[in-house]
């Protein structure tokens, strides 16, 4: 690696880094994700349970793998069990994906592309959320760049990659199973390399395959292959959703939001101009094929990767979302880098139009991203409720307590680790024990609202239960410990 690129590349992890920990514990949103995970942390390390599966997917009798939550464990333990730690671990994946991104185009393509690459992936307000947003997808976008490198590395009929393909599919299931209609991109890669991998290559594709698909296997036996027949009912089941033409509008409307999004958020273009800035970027490929920056054989395995993922959501009647089809985003990105590498090596006009627009990127994202309005309802504010209730009930001799929610459905969620790690003794909201009242947004019940901690406002209990009534209501177990949690399970 040149001096040079090693600087630069430097440079690009600055600013990343910058991007991804700017007001990193004040915009922190703490919610049920951060419960669910939190919980799972303190089963394992707690309980002692060793645990095969995460939590509960929004797909019925399907959750998603236990890596996540194990790749947690040290950094709730460094911040003595605080889920504020998962911070430094969203941090350092942003770090690892910039870099990854430098080094699978630089290793595709040119260095220079590979810088291009990597500053976008750094600067790009969509890709930095996505990486400050804790929650077991996380990994998404790391998975991807080095599928994408996988994938071409095939395409070039170099099958010693296939070991990394084998580990890949089979992180699948602990990364996101809306990663699966990707994997239809292999065989076409296989089919345009023009030549077969040989028994050793296979063996150890199915041999990596088979050890990262070993929890998934050890539960699948185990349970009854009760996930396996859930994804399959899940596909053809009717969800009550669209189908046919209607759904694969919705699934294309999809796609060119979140590719509108990528480039241009916080701006955005009008609904009808969407598809023409999908087919713009598209249609860079020919002209990269001309110039022999891409290959037939680079071209049509991405090609059937958008098919894939496309036919799939069509045809399923599971009820979608736009993050099922953040894994596209690489293929654009991969153009948008070549074009504007093609624009900065044909002269020096080229080079000063390019050098502008990316200084552009990062100046202007540096304004919206740093003047974002933030609405504080997340950990800093609902960990100072969760410590005010505490000490407050403790000032009272309260030996218990109940907790109500004045807010929208899904709405009551993230303080529970919070009551967890206070020690609190909950019980359900009765005559008999003192009720907090919890209100989100304040503004629901400002005459009655006491104490405020963002956009969270608290009702004390207006009356206190004579110390007999609250002695019995408090010899109930602690509900906060027994009471369900939805998409957790044991």
């Amino acid at each position: 690696m040149k001096r040079s690129h090693l600087i630069l590349l430097g440079l690009v992890l600055l600013i990343g880094l910058f991007f991804r920990s700017y007001q990193a514990v004040e915009r922190f949103e703490f919610a049920h994700d951060g419960d669910l995970y939190s919980w799972i942390f303190k089963d394992i390390v707690v309980n002692h349970h060793f645990r095969l599966i995460g939590q509960l997917t929004s797909a019925p009798g399907i959750f998603i793998g236990g890596l996540f939550y194990y790749l947690l464990i040290p950094f709730f333990l460094f911040f003595n069990m605080d889920p504020i730690g998962v911070i430094l671990f969203a941090i350092i994946i942003g770090l690892l994906t910039i870099t990854s991104y430098y080094f699978v185009f630089s290793s595709l393509f040119k260095k220079d592309v590979g810088l291009i690459a990597a500053f976008l992936y750094a600067t790009l307000l969509s890709t930095i959320n996505f990486d400050r947003w804790v929650v077991p997808t996380i990994t998404t976008n790391l998975w991807v760049i080095w599928y994408f490198y996988t994938v071409i590395k095939l395409a070039r009929g170099e099958y010693k990659i296939l070991i990394l393909a084998g580990i890949l599919i089979g992180l699948i299931w602990h990364v996101h199973l809306a990663l699966l209609p990707t994997l239809i991109a292999i065989p076409a890669a296989i089919f345009v390399s023009k030549k077969l991998p040989n028994k050793k290559q296979v063996f150890i594709f199915l041999l990596s395959f088979f050890i990262t698909s070993l929890p998934l296997i050890i539960f699948e036996v185990r349970h009854g292959f009760s996930q396996t027949r859930s994804l399959i009912e899940n596909f053809f089941a009717s969800h009550s959703g669209e189908t046919g033409i209607s759904k694969l509008s919705t699934v294309l409307g999809m796609i060119t939001k979140n590719i509108n999004t990528l480039f241009l958020s916080p701006h955005s273009l009008d609904n009808w101009m969407r598809p023409l800035f999908i087919v713009l970027i598209l249609s860079t490929a020919f002209i990269l094929y001309r110039k022999k920056l891409l290959s037939n054989k680079e071209i049509i395995p991405p090609a059937f990767w958008i098919i894939g993922v496309v036919g799939f959501f069509t045809f399923s009647s599971s009820l979608i979302s736009e993050y099922y089809f953040s894994n596209i985003e690489i293929i654009f990105i991969t153009l948008v880098s070549l074009t504007l590498y093609l624009i900065y090596r044909e002269s020096k006009i080229g080079k000063f139009l390019i050098l502008f627009l990316l200084a552009f990127i990062l100046v202007k994202n540096i304004y919206f991203f740093t003047n974002q309005y933030i609405y504080h309802k997340g950990y800093v504010e609902k960990r100072a409720l969760v410590d005010y209730i505490t000490m407050d009930a403790k000032n009272k001799d309260y030996p218990c307590f109940g907790i109500s929610y004045i807010t929208a459905p899904g709405e009551n969620v993230g303080f529970r680790y919070f009551f967890l790690l206070k020690k609190a003794h909950l019980v359900h909201p009765s005559l008999d024990v003192p009720v907090y009242n919890i209100v989100i947004p304040e503004e629901l019940s400002l005459r009655e609202v006491k104490q405020k901690f963002g956009h969270i406002g608290l009702i004390p209990p207006k009356k206190t239960p004579s110390k007999d009534l609250m002695k019995e209501a408090c010899s109930e177990k602690n509900t906060n410990l027994t009471d369900p949690m939805f998409g957790y399970v044991d």
